[in-house]
């Protein structure tokens, strides 16, 4: 083991036997970290001394142990849908598109821990490595009192887990006969998931128009078709920035050509043209997969693994080559040609559900990797060379992704999901913040008129409010259950108006948020604070917040807790201080209990806050001014800061963040008038 080696303020490298030479942390993807903000945050020592951390090497792999205290719990792993805390709990971080256990397996898993303590951990390997966090003792350990009891009779009762921490967090490596690791210190356990995201290089920042509403037309549609609907969508005013397509517009799509069908979009140029007429941004769908249609298929063929997948190469992008041959034919025939954002489907791994559609972990790439690291690191460096054909073009690009991994915070993309689960959608907020993931709780279908509201609520205060109708032809406000919706049998008249004005205020909420949330990513951009955040994370000494994973904080001053069908009431423990109901302006402490109307998403504000709130639009322009209603909550309001750069270029990677403010006079600053209007002040 080397001594512990300082990189920035806060954070430092340890390296332990022969780690293997092609990590994470080696990729093409990593960007280079933001030193002045690392170097801008809170003092804080390490969490524990280099001495205190044991390693070992066997013919397996290698073995960690690190540090665990009582009292401590522990976040992260990445994106995970089923379980928030995972102290006592043993995670294995394998790559799986259908994760239905509570075992590790994500689309997006990560090596990476933080700690109610303040500090994090990220373990710089892509094998699917397991955490066994602090419930497993070790046989030289001190010797703990054994709990008196009787008999156990069930299984449940045999093997229970521990509460708590009993034991070091162990973490076993496969394959590896080394590894580097990096320790993340606070003091505050937000601080250390902040020294993370800004050493990873800083968060996502999306153009303006990428956090507006986007719809995903059904996947059969021809280009008739899909005119037709997004016509319809200006008519009725619904709000939409992003126009999707789904893979009925390449010639050949499991495996991909990448190319229009001549079918389907006989003339691509010309609905391209007609779509950005009426203030669309275009989505297409994709995966990496290459068909032998494809344009760049042999020139492809040489750096590529070993299995194909649905007859298509998979490319090895850790090689140059492959992500030039990529980019360049996406900058070329898609960006160059008004496509300004994609959907990277199936990168994740298919593993155990019935159909073992993707490439196994013993699949050899050109580059030396193997199948495991390759899906570990298969998404993020999928997203880089996208982002790079976007970036070629001019284009600030804001897209969809369904696997991810360590550094990939700096990525322009949300993570999806195949799975549906109401309750999970949300707790995905809730984890992925932990590891400087996006992830959407998008709408697919719905059971019933108020399934529908609440998912699409879910959605106001996140990362992506997405419409994915890929399967139904009809809006989903004409008919919710899929089979009537394909055979044009539609609500009465009556119920299909009320659910379409639901929907428009729905969507219509959320651009009212826009400059607050644009705000909330240049915070993740430059000060490496995630948007969206569980309540342990800016409260971890509060005990009573730890396992909250059905509500979330929303940028510096909002917490939400969507409800979903069938909830009457919620009991919400609060944060320290006052909290306001965001609708009404009534205070509450402690506690809250929720019992919002169908067409109502709860929402509380802290107190002494103003919430700049935008006159709703149905997209966004370029360089677009928006006029503001001040909500004022409280007698002594802190300034809302507001972030006012052009919305949709790269300049503010190369100028002095444009921040502002606005005060609960309807006053503002200098910086933010180019962009920013007060036309009326709301006190609560």
């Amino acid at each position: 083991m080397k001594n512990m080696e300082q990189l920035f303020p806060g954070v430092a490298r340890l390296a332990f036997g022969t780690p293997e030479s092609d990590t994470p942390s080696k990729q093409v993807y990593v960007r280079a970290p933001r030193g002045e903000a690392l170097a801008a945050l809170p003092a804080a020592a390490a969490p524990f001394d280099a001495g205190q951390i044991r390693f070992s090497v066997s013919t397996r792999g290698c073995r960690l142990e690190l540090p665990l205290s009582p009292g401590e719990d522990i976040y992260g792993f990445g994106l995970n849908l089923k379980r928030l805390r995972h102290t006592g709990r043993k995670r294995t971080l394998r790559v799986n598109s259908d994760p239905a256990v509570d075992t590790g397996d994500s689309h997006a898993p990560c090596p990476l821990y933080f700690s109610t303590a303040g500090y994090g951990v990220l373990v710089d390997t892509a094998r699917y490595a397991t955490f066994y966090c602090g419930g497993n003792e070790l046989l030289n350990a001190r010797k703990q009192t054994d709990e008196a009891g009787g008999i156990r009779l069930t299984e449940a009762e045999l093997y229970a887990g521990k509460e708590g921490v009993s034991a070091p967090m162990v973490v076993d490596i496969p394959a590896a006969q080394g590894v580097e690791i990096y320790l993340f210190s606070g003091p505050a356990l937000l601080d250390a998931v902040r020294r993370y995201v800004l050493f990873c290089g800083g968060g996502a920042f999306p153009p303006e128009w990428g956090l507006g509403c986007q719809y995903r037309a059904c996947g059969a549609f021809e280009a008739g078709e899909a005119l037709s609907l997004a016509a319809e969508l200006r008519e009725k005013h619904i709000p939409c920035d992003v126009f999707g397509l789904e893979p009925g517009w390449q010639s050949h799509a499991y495996s991909c050509t990448f190319s229009w069908s001549p079918e389907r979009f006989p003339e691509p140029e010309a609905l391209v043209n007609r779509l950005r007429e009426q203030h669309f941004r275009i989505n297409l769908w994709e995966h990496a997969f290459t068909h032998p249609d494809a344009p760049f298929y042999e020139e492809l063929r040489p750096y590529s693994g070993d299995f194909k997948v649905w007859n298509g190469l998979v490319p090895d992008f850790t090689l140059a080559p492959a992500r030039e041959t990529f980019r360049r034919h996406h900058a070329e025939r898609l960006t160059r040609r008004g496509i300004d954002a994609f959907k990277l489907d199936e990168c994740d791994n298919s593993d155990f559900i019935s159909s073992p559609w993707s490439f196994p972990e013993c699949s050899r790439f050109p580059s030396g990797h193997d199948g495991e690291t390759m899906h570990s690191m298969f998404g993020t460096h999928y997203m880089n060379v996208v982002d790079g054909a976007c970036r070629d073009a001019g284009v600030r690009t804001y897209g969809l992704v369904r696997n991810a991994h360590a550094f990939a915070p700096p990525q322009p993309f949300v993570l999806y999901s195949d799975l549906y689960d109401h309750a999970e959608f949300i707790r995905g907020v809730t984890t992925s913040g932990f590891s400087g993931l996006l992830w959407t709780p998008e709408f697919r279908h719905a059971a019933s008129p108020e399934d529908y509201i609440r998912r699409l609520q879910t959605m106001v205060l996140s990362p992506l409010m997405l419409l994915n109708i890929w399967m139904m032809p009809n809006p989903p406000w004409r008919q919710l259950v899929r089979e009537r919706n394909v055979r044009n049998e539609f609500y009465p008249p009556e119920e299909q108006a009320h659910l379409e004005v639901l929907t428009r205020e729905t969507l219509q909420l959320r651009m009212r948020f826009l400059p607050y949330l644009y705000a909330a990513f240049a915070a993740y951009r430059f000060e490496g604070t995630p948007p969206f955040r569980a309540l342990a994370m800016d409260y971890p000494e509060d005990e009573r917040l730890r396992d909250v994973d059905f509500a979330w904080l929303a940028g510096e001053r909002l917490l939400v807790a969507p409800f979903r069908a069938g909830m009457t009431e919620l009991v919400l423990p609060l944060p320290p201080g006052v909290w306001r109901d965001f609708h009404t302006g009534e205070r509450h402490e402690a506690e809250v209990r929720l019992a919002p109307a169908i067409g109502e998403l709860p929402i509380l504000v802290k107190e002494n806050s103003v919430i700049p709130l935008a006159d709703p639009v149905e997209y966004i322009e370029d360089g677009m001014q928006h006029r503001l209603t001040l909500r004022v909550y409280g007698s002594a309001p802190e300034p809302a800061r507001l972030f006012a750069d052009d919305g949709f270029s790269f300049g503010y990677e190369n100028e002095a963040p444009a921040w502002g403010e606005v005060r609960a006079d309807g006053s503002m600053s200098e910086s933010a008038k180019r962009r920013y209007a007060v036309k009326a002040v709301e006190r609560f």
